[in-house]
Formats: structure tokens, C-alpha cells, sequence
């Protein structure tokens, strides 16, 4: 797994980190994955990984399928030679864009069930037409946007065919569709490049920086070829839609002038190989188609390389540029390239032989297995051929007029970074060519790549060179001034353009609908809100009239509260006013009392005392008789008693008042 998580973890550094870490975190990057490449090839297997698989319906799951050594060997093994090239080249943003997309093809390529397959073909698309996007220019801008579209659109139609495989399989294991199959076989043919889904390729990738072509052209089209090869089963409309592609690309590459428009229409025409095998889908078939993926993914990233240095030095890629000199004192100041260049030259002439099927280089390995297995096809195998013809033709036009007779003034040299990712993968290119047993262990079916050195091999693969040699040298001269074909000589014009109107004016109509159906829509619930804005008003009038109502009889109430409350405390007042004075009243009637009670227990004792002393003096002398109230009257009155009478009565006057 560390082909996916390593190039994701290091991104954010490469992105924000010093210049030091950048390319420290690059080049171990870089070594990491020509380590995955070498390791691929021990025959070691991956077992299985599994990620949320307690959280989500179908988890985030990887495994190894048969197809998957001999894909992630070439994305791995490219990717590191692209990462090299763009070194000292891409901005830190584009190098962490190609990380992640480098990481989503892998992913892609492991991945154990259609959700995370569908979760690493976005990101994929997303981080490559980031690739494109970061160049920020109006062309880039503009292609970009292009790209995102068309991918965007394919990935939904890919999402549609998971669906309905799902509802009638129950399952999102990867297998052959269920249901859907049509939508998987539009979904994917947008990847890769189908017809007519092909005009993102010549627009993307030469509005990409020239290091970000590089990734691109490895990564893209090549994992539409694999999700073909592994999910879609064999059909006679793939076979011929892949043999249809290798025609056009080759005579669309063949008229154009700018040398990253051709390799990008060469690019749908190699692809058109491996989609023809894979649908074709017998062993060798296969077999062919995935071993042209490793080698289409080699030399073309060898000939973008090549061509971004041209690029690069000059400031040019335009073929017309190159091979036109408007007077003598500028034809002194212009270098050729090939005697300025030599290296770079040398690497463009190895992608040329490769791609062109040439014995000893790669390519003529995995077209020597696609021609045998396409051998009495009929209509399939001519097209392939004519197209290996326009194939060769069009690399005389791109190796004599951009290198041989090409000639500017070059301005700057390219990186060393750069320079060795071209020998890198040049060697590569040779490597496998003259020894493609080294990539035997990786071929699915095993098909044997010992004797493909056989005389009517080579001859066949030279005679094809050769037909496309003197097509190039017949038609020279009218390719050095270039063909201009009229505008509505184009898929855009035929078709695009008006589909584009036509789907334009039915969603004009359909917004027209939607507008009107809108606008009656906002009508009713304005009526409606209207009305129950009407209602709360007059509902929260009462409330206000029931709060005011409430507050008034509130404040009376309080005021009545406030007058009882004083009243109250009056009567508190003058309650308490009297029982002071009729406690004092009291307080001094008791007093006068004491003192009458005092007095008169005086006058009493001083009587009794009298009454003693007179008791005695009688009974010493004479008996007096006792005193008899009953007998009393005012003769026998005297002072005293007169007195205690008188006090008597004042006291119970006073006592008679006070009661009243």
C-alpha cells in the first residue's frame, strides 16, 4: 500500500515545505517507487487491506487481481521517471497533484469493490485536471474546465452502472456488470478516450506545463484501458471501437504542427490498440493489450519528455517554427536541434522506433502479441496495420522536421533531473525490447515472449516501418506546409457543436418550464404566506389588546392594592395611637389605683388603730357598744369616715367612665 499512501502523506510537505525538502521528499519518493517496480517483478503478492470496514457498507478494500502487477509495475516504474523529469521543473503544487494522481491510478488498480474504485476514479480526475489547471493561463484555464467536464460526466455515468449492478446483484464486489453494462461501457470509454470522447486528450494535455504532460500521458487513458480489461466482458464493439481509434488518432496526428497535439492524437491511437485487445479479450489478446500499456506508458512519456525539451530551450513546439527561417542573419542565430541537443535527440529517436513497433525496442514486443492475435480478424487487423503505416509516417514528421531539420535559438539547457529521467527511460525502453523476458512474470496468461524474434516477425514490423517511411517521404512536403482541413471537417462541428446546441436549447426549455413552474410555485406560497402573515397580525393584535387589557386591570388592581395597603397601615396607625393612649390610660389609672389602695390601707390602719385604742380605753373604763353599720347614721359620723366615703365613690366614678 505504500505505492497509494506514501505519495498522499508527503503532498502537504511538498507543497509547503523549503526548497531542501522538497526534493528530499521527491527523490525518496522517487526511490521508493523504482523499489516498487523492482519488487513487483519477485512475484511477490500483496495479500489483501481493508479500511472502515466496520463504518460504511463496502468498505474501502484492496487486493490483488491478475491484472494488477503488470499495470501497477508500469505506473510505478513511469510514474518515478516523471517525478524525476518534473523535478526541477514543476512547481511544488503540480508535483503534490501529480502524487495524488499517481496514488489514485494505484489505488484504482487494487481496488477490491466498486466504491472504492469509484472514490479513487474521481480523485484521479480531480488531481489530473489540477495538472492542468495549475498552469494557469486562459488556455489552460479553458482546456482544464474541458477536461474536468468530460471526466466528470464519465464518472457519473460509471456511478449509474454501479447502482444498477448493485440492485440486481446485492453487491459491490468487482465483477462483470449485472446490470448497467452499457453505462460502464460509456463511463469508461471517456477515460479512454473513446470515440467520439476523445476531444479532451488533444486540448488537455499540451495546455498542461510539459513536465505535468508527462504524467498525464502515463496515467489517464491507461486506467480506462485496465477497468475495461477488468470489469467490462469481451465484445466485438470494443474490439472495433479500439480499432477505430488507432485510425483517427493516427490521421489527426498526422496533420497536426504543434508536437504535443500530435503525440496526444498519437495517444488515442495507441490506446485504440490495447482497447481493441482487451476487447478482443482472448489470452494472447489481453496479454498484448496490458504488456502495450506498460510499453505505450515507457516511450510515450520518453517522447513528451523529449519534446518538453525542445520546448523548454526554445520556447517553441510548434514544427512550422522549427523548420521556417525568415532570412539569412536568423538562420546564423538558429542552432539545429539535433547538434544542440544530442541527448534529447537520441531520446526522441527511441520513442520514435519504439512507439513505431521497431525490433529492440519495446514497443515491437506487445504489438507483435496484438498482431498475432488479431491475425484473420479481417477488418480489425487491416486497420491496425494501416495504422501502424500512419504511425511511423507521422514520427519521420515529428523526428526530421522538430529534430533533424529542425533549427531555433536555444535559450537554456535541460536540468540534469531532466536529463536523466530521458536516459532512464530510454534504457527502459531498450531494455525490455531486447530482453522482454524480464517482464514474462507479470503477463497475466503467460504468454511467451521467447520467440518473438523470429525472421517474419522482424520482417513484418520492418516493412510496416518502411510503408510508413515512404508515405512520410511522399507526402513531405505537403506536411512541412501543413494541411488545413475546412472547420466542419471536425467531430466538434458534426457533432459536439450541434449536440451542445441542441442540449442547450432542451435545457433552455426545460429552465423555461422550470421557471414558470417556479415562479407559480413562489405565487401560491407568497398568497399563502400572505394570508398567514394576515392572520398573525390580527392574532397578535389580540394578544397585544389582551396584554394591554391585563396591564391595565394590573395597575388598577395595584393601585386598589396600594389604597388598602395605606388604608391599613392607618388604621395600624391609629390602632396603635389608641392602645398607646389606653394603655396610658391605663398605666395611670393603675397608678392612681395603687395610690388609692395605698392611702386608703393607711386610713384603714390609722382607723383600726383608733378603733383599738378606743376599744381599750372602753373596756378599761366602761363598755362602749361596737359600731353597727345597720344602725349607722350621720350622728355617729365622724371625720375619717367621711373621708374613706368620699374616695370610695371618686373611685368608682372614675372606674363607671372608663368603662363607658
Amino acid at each position: 500500500m505504500a505505492g497509494i499512501a506514501l505519495p498522499v502523506v508527503i503532498a502537504p510537505g511538498v507543497i509547503f515545505g523549503p526548497r531542501v525538502l522538497r526534493y528530499i521528499l521527491m527523490l525518496g519518493t522517487i526511490g521508493v517507487l523504482l523499489f516498487l517496480a523492482y519488487y513487483d517483478l519477485t512475484e511477490a503478492t500483496l495479500g489483501t487491506a481493508v479500511l472502515f470496514g466496520d463504518v460504511v457498507l463496502a468498505p474501502v478494500s484492496f487486493s490483488e487481481h491478475d491484472y494488477s502487477r503488470i499495470a501497477v509495475f508500469g505506473f510505478t516504474l513511469v510514474g518515478s521517471f516523471a517525478l524525476l523529469y518534473g523535478l526541477q521543473l514543476s512547481r511544488p503544487s503540480e508535483q503534490a497533484a501529480a502524487l495524488v494522481a499517481l496514488a489514485s491510478a494505484v489505488g484504482i488498480v487494487f481496488s477490491d469493490n466498486f466504491v472504492t474504485l469509484f472514490i479513487f476514479w474521481e480523485l484521479l480526475t480531480l488531481s489530473t485536471a489540477g495538472l492542468i489547471l495549475l498552469r494557469k493561463t486562459p488556455e489552460s484555464l479553458m482546456a482544464g474546465l474541458y477536461f474536468l467536464s468530460f471526466h466528470l460526466a464519465g464518472g457519473l455515468i460509471v456511478l449509474l452502472g454501479i447502482l444498477l449492478h448493485y440492485e440486481q446483484a446485492q453487491s459491490f464486489a468487482i465483477a462483470t456488470p449485472e446490470a448497467g453494462l452499457a453505462f460502464f461501457i460509456v463511463g469508461f470509454g471517456f477515460k479512454a478516450a473513446f470515440l467520439p470522447f476523445h476531444l479532451w486528450v488533444a486540448r488537455g494535455y499540451p495546455s498542461a506545463n510539459f513536465p505535468s504532460s508527462v504524467i498525464l500521458a502515463g496515467l489517464t487513458t491507461k486506467i480506462g484501458v485496465f477497468a475495461i480489461a477488468r470489469i467490462l466482458p469481451p465484445s466485438e464493439i470494443i474490439m472495433y471501437m479500439g480499432a477505430a481509434m488507432a485510425l483517427a488518432g493516427v490521421s489527426m496526428a498526422m496533420l497536426q504542427h504543434n508536437m504535443r497535439r500530435l503525440l496526444s492524437y498519437h495517444i488515442i491511437s495507441q490506446v485504440g490498440y490495447m482497447v481493441a485487445g482487451v476487447g478482443l479479450a482472448t489470452q494472447l489478446a489481453t496479454d498484448g493489450a496490458l504488456l502495450h500499456v506498460v510499453n505505450h506508458m515507457l516511450y510515450k512519456a520518453l517522447l513528451f519528455m523529449s519534446v518538453g525539451a525542445v520546448y523548454y530551450a526554445t520556447s517553441t513546439e510548434d514544427l512550422h517554427d522549427l523548420t521556417h527561417v525568415d532570412s539569412e542573419d536568423e538562420e546564423k542565430e538558429k542552432q539545429s536541434i539535433w547538434k544542440a541537443m544530442p541527448l534529447v535527440t537520441a531520446g526522441g529517436i527511441v520513442g520514435a522506433l519504439a512507439i513505431s513497433g521497431f525490433p529492440l525496442f519495446n514497443g515491437y514486443v506487445s504489438k507483435y502479441l496484438l498482431k498475432y492475435a488479431f491475425y484473420d480478424m479481417g477488418a480489425a487487423e487491416m486497420m491496425l496495420m494501416i495504422a501502424s503505416i500512419g504511425t511511423a509516417a507521422s514520427f519521420c514528421k515529428l523526428i526530421g522536421f522538430g529534430f533533424i531539420k529542425g533549427r531555433a535559438k536555444v535559450h537554456r539547457k535541460l536540468p540534469v533531473s531532466g536529463q536523466l529521467a530521458i536516459v532512464g527511460t530510454a534504457a527502459f525502453c531498450i531494455i525490455l525490447g531486447v530482453y522482454p523476458q524480464l517482464v514474462s512474470p507479470l503477463i497475466p496468461y503467460a504468454s511467451s515472449v521467447v520467440g518473438i524474434y523470429s525472421l517474419d516477425g522482424i520482417w513484418g514490423a520492418v516493412r510496416l516501418v518502411i510503408a510508413g517511411l515512404l508515405l512520410f517521404l511522399n507526402l513531405a512536403g505537403i506536411l512541412q506546409r501543413g494541411i488545413h482541413l475546412p472547420p466542419w471537417v471536425s467531430v466538434e462541428y458534426m457533432i459536439f457543436n450541434p449536440l451542445g446546441k441542441a442540449l442547450f436549447k432542451r435545457f433552455c426549455q426545460y429552465g423555461q418550464t422550470l421557471d414558470s413552474s417556479v415562479d407559480n410555485f413562489y405565487m401560491k406560497t407568497g398568497r399563502s404566506m400572505y394570508e398567514f402573515c394576515q392572520y398573525i397580525t390580527t392574532l397578535d393584535k389580540s394578544i397585544d389588546s389582551a396584554f394591554q387589557k391585563s396591564a391595565e386591570a394590573g395597575r388598577s388592581l395595584a393601585e386598589r392594592t396600594r389604597y388598602l395597603d395605606e388604608a391599613i397601615d392607618e388604621g395600624y396607625s391609629k390602632t396603635g395611637d389608641a392602645a398607646r393612649n389606653f394603655a396610658d390610660r391605663t398605666r395611670r389609672f393603675d397608678q392612681s389605683i395603687d395610690e388609692g389602695y395605698v392611702k386608703t390601707g393607711e386610713a384603714m390602719r390609722r382607723m383600726a388603730e383608733r378603733s383599738e385604742g378606743e376599744q381599750e380605753e372602753d373596756e378599761k373604763s366602761f363598755r362602749r357598744p361596737r359600731f353597727n353599720p345597720i344602725e349607722w347614721t350621720t350622728k355617729n359620723l365622724n371625720f375619717d369616715q367621711l373621708i374613706l366615703a368620699l374616695l370610695l365613690g371618686a373611685v368608682l366614678v372614675v372606674i363607671f367612665y372608663t368603662g363607658r
